[in-house]
């Protein structure tokens, strides 16, 4: 079993570095506190995991994965995910305007900024300690690197789901915070880009399964790579990550070095991928690792988001692990597969029986099954699943730098239509790429990579979020349960609790209540 690297800090988080769950509240430590602690490496150490723990494991059970399947995946055309119970998704795939208030905008915000403010203090502390502290000095400077690394994965986060945000770069008092409004997207974009660029050279290429769980420099430049193409992506006209410059060409040249480190393998069983953990697994670029069955570790319970519990029930897993309502896969993204795609057939249910119990019965309801996989369930319930979840992996580099090739960035028509027949070999189906468009490239990018996380961004990056939104729900929603996609619903809004938190301080995003 591997080892989670960051566990111990979970019980440490809350007690010792744990900052006020509202961004308006960032309350550092009284001197004394944070004097105390910082006095040996292993003090760094449990900080440094204790901000990985709240960027990538969140506040408690609700993690980075969680929130991309809730805010990307049911808010696009993959999940026709309307609600008839209230649930907690209720107006995400609905584009209701009036969901300031929801928990899953809310977490998206306030854990971000948790996290950053753990990396602010530490970077910090780092600063005014480490030569005292670190005996080797190349200790010090991948502390260093993961600290930045990990602020600017959660801005980078922030900015793609609400636009401008508060750029606090260093820790400070509620009273400091409260006077510092939304700034411009370009400002923190320098931040983000500067703190990559320090990050990379002090990462290390690779780790060890002890350490399996640490960002390497390959993992830090995917993201930078991302960041270049989120950059050059179409305004829409609005306040949001995108800024329409054409940046492509550095964007290939980071993952172009993925790439080349030869580091990374592009899986040739479309199944195993998911299934298979740790270092083995040389699909993994950037990963979030869980693990289960560990008293002093939380397990992860991404799965559930997506789940329904007949299927769970179906596969010998026991009550309360999906959800009683259940998020369907769209039929008309089912009927973009070919018959024979594997993608299909390992990665959704379209028909199960449950031979006993409170959901005995045959059902038709289709649900993303991908990383459901019972062997790696736990002991501890439906939060203590050991699967990890792959924010980038090998496949997606070589299919973004297919983008960026197709938008001038580098590389040949030849070396995209080479990656597309790779995919769709692995699929099972036909390879018969040939002068492939960006069209054709992201309505394979959204069969290759459905519940991981990717389509929301995809479709903006495409420059037809919009329309293809509306298209979508014309043909999707015969009940007339979801409103029409505007520029500014690709921003979600600032939560409620940020604009009362300090009244004129903030103002709304367009096209919220």
């Amino acid at each position: 079993m591997k080892k989670y690297i960051y566990s111990v800090a979970g019980a440490l988080l809350i007690f010792v570095l744990a900052s006020c769950e509202n961004q308006l509240d960032q309350v550092p430590l009284s001197q004394g506190t944070t004097d105390n602690f910082y006095q040996t490496p292993n003090d760094f150490i449990q900080a440094r995991n204790a901000t990985y723990s709240y960027a990538f494991h969140g506040a408690s059970t609700y993690g980075y994965a969680n929130r991309v399947l809730n805010l990307s995946e049911t808010r696009s055309d993959n999940l026709y995910a309307t609600t008839t119970a209230s649930r907690d998704w209720e107006g995400i795939n609905g584009f209701f305007s009036s969901i300031s208030s929801n928990s899953m905008v809310t977490e998206a915000y306030s854990t971000n900024y948790s996290a950053i403010y753990k990396a602010n203090q530490l970077i910090e502390k780092i600063t005014e300690k480490g030569d005292q502290i670190f005996t080797v000095p190349a200790d010090k400077a991948s502390m260093l690197a993961e600290a930045r690394f990990l602020r600017a994965f959660c801005y980078f986060d922030l900015i793609r789901w609400f636009g401008k945000v508060p750029l606090i770069d260093k820790t400070m008092t509620a009273q400091e915070v409260a006077k510092i409004g939304r700034a411009p997207i370009a400002d923190i974009y320098k931040l983000i880009i500067s703190d990559l660029e320090l990050a990379i050279p002090d990462l290390s290429p690779s780790y060890d399964a002890a350490n399996y769980g640490r960002v390497s420099k390959y993992g830090a430049k995917a993201l930078l790579g991302l960041v270049y193409m989120t950059r050059s992506s179409p305004t829409y006209g609005i306040d949001g990550a995108m800024l329409g410059v054409n940046e492509w060409d550095k964007a290939y040249q980071q993952l172009n070095d993925i790439k080349a480190s030869g580091l990374f393998v592009f899986g040739t069983d479309y199944a195993t991928i998911f299934k298979t953990e740790g270092i083995a697994n040389k699909e993994n670029v950037l990963t979030i690792p869980y693990t289960q069955s560990i008293s002093t570790s939380v397990g992860g319970n991404f799965m559930v988001e997506v789940g329904y519990e007949p299927y769970f029930a179906s596969v010998g897993i026991g009550s309360a692990q999906g959800s009683l309502e259940g998020r369907p896969v769209s039929t008309e993204f089912l009927a973009k597969f070919d018959a024979a795609d594997k993608r299909k057939t390992d990665g959704i249910a379209t028909s199960y029986t449950v031979a006993s119990g409170t959901y005995k019965g045959s059902y038709t309801f289709p649900v993303f099954k991908k990383y459901i996989d019972p062997t790696r369930y736990g002991t501890g319930g439906r939060e203590d699943w050991g699967v990890d979840f792959m924010v980038i992996r090998y496949t997606d580099v070589l299919m973004l730098m297919a983008e960026c090739t197709l938008h001038g960035g580098g590389g040949t028509q030849a070396d995209v239509d080479a990656i597309m027949n790779k995919v769709r070999t692995r699929a099972g189906i036909t390879a018969n790429a040939s002068n492939t468009t960006l069209d054709q490239l992201f309505a394979e990018r959204r069969k290759e990579f459905f519940s991981e996380g990717t389509r929301w961004f995809d479709l903006i990056r495409s420059g037809n979020a919009v329309t293809t939104m509306n298209a979508w729900r014309a043909t999707e929603d015969k009940a007339n349960r979801i409103q029409t996609v505007t520029n500014n619903s690709l921003l979600y809004p600032i939560p409620l609790q940020e604009l009362l938190a300090v009244p004129g301080l903030y103002e709304q995003n367009p096209g919220y209540d």
